[in-house]
């Protein structure tokens, strides 16, 4: 991988744990994330200006598109979810943790990928390893009865949405390339571009749901200030690993190494939310950075 791709998902890495605290300390809900997401494409709408126009994208593209837009917005909703039923110390690394192992999988079962090692392959089981330890660290928790909870399913379903768009974003941007963009112009259109197709399918799920709904307006009067600066920080988030997706062959890397923000996200969690820090807790995330760093080796 190279030093831009790295340096750019070191960056994303930051804003990434930084705005989904923010979200759970606030309100999280779709209906936060949505609005959050909007006020991101809206001020980043200029950015379709770079590169070749929009006009030349081939069907296929848009066939992509929609699809990532879907599971950015199941990712959300998941994401909203989850918080809103448990911590983000435990939530967090889970569904960070998760598509380290979905990815490489899909990727070499479907896709035909051979650049995944034994050395990954045993990273990635510490990764795993950690994130099924997490939920366990309360001393209330029934054991197996735990990994079947709402917040757990809610995570789970974060997760390989997670999955789905970080395969599906990945080829759409090779198309984008084809077409004639650089990695920096398809990055920063799919970013905008993604944004307000996730936003397209939200709606509709938030008018089906009543809570939801209800929270729409009152959101945007009472915390518009953190709805816009969450929005910047998640369309920025996303846009500089669509650039580092552009510049690399090999997703599973990317999402790999995305995952430094477990330990960061789970610290600003405890630090920040006042979330009880454990010692299988602190074990648990200890094997996952371990899981980390043999895989971005």
């Amino acid at each position: 991988m190279s030093p831009t791709a790295l340096t750019l998902i070191v960056v994303s890495v930051c804003l990434h744990a930084g705005w989904n605290v923010l979200g759970k300390r606030r309100a999280p809900s779709l209906a936060f994330f949505s609005l959050a997401i909007m006020a991101g494409g809206l001020t980043f709408l200029p950015l379709l200006l770079l590169g070749p126009p929009v006009t030349v994208l081939p069907g296929k593209f848009w066939a992509w598109l929609v699809a990532s837009g879907l599971c950015q917005m199941f990712y959300m909703g998941g994401l909203a979810w989850a918080y809103a039923r448990g911590e983000v110390s435990v939530l967090y690394p889970i569904v960070r943790a998760l598509p380290v192992v979905f990815v490489p999988l899909v990727s070499v079962a479907l896709l035909g990928s051979q650049a995944i090692t034994s050395f990954d392959v045993l990273g990635m089981g510490l990764i795993v390893l950690g994130a099924l330890c997490l939920p366990l660290s309360d001393p209330a928790a029934r054991r197996l009865a735990t990994y079947f909870s709402p917040a757990l399913g809610f995570a789970l379903l974060a997760a390989v949405a997670t999955m789905g768009y970080s395969l599906i974003d990945h080829r759409a941007l090779v198309l984008m390339q084809q077409a004639g963009h650089s990695a920096q112009t398809a990055g920063a259109q799919f970013m905008v571009l993604q944004a307000l197709v996730t936003l397209l399918w939200a709606l509709p799920l938030i008018a089906c749901l009543t809570k939801e709904r209800r929270q729409l307006p009152k959101l945007w009067q009472s915390e518009r200030q953190v709805i816009i600066v969450t929005g910047w920080m998640i369309t920025g988030t996303y846009g500089l690993v669509l650039v580092a997706l552009a510049l690399t062959k090999e997703v599973s890397y990317v999402v790999a190494l995305r995952q430094l923000s477990i330990p960061l996200g789970a610290l600003i969690g405890i630090l920040w939310l006042k979330e009880r820090l454990s010692a299988l807790k602190a074990l648990s995330l200890g094997v996952m950075v371990v899981g980390l760093g043999m895989v971005a080796y």
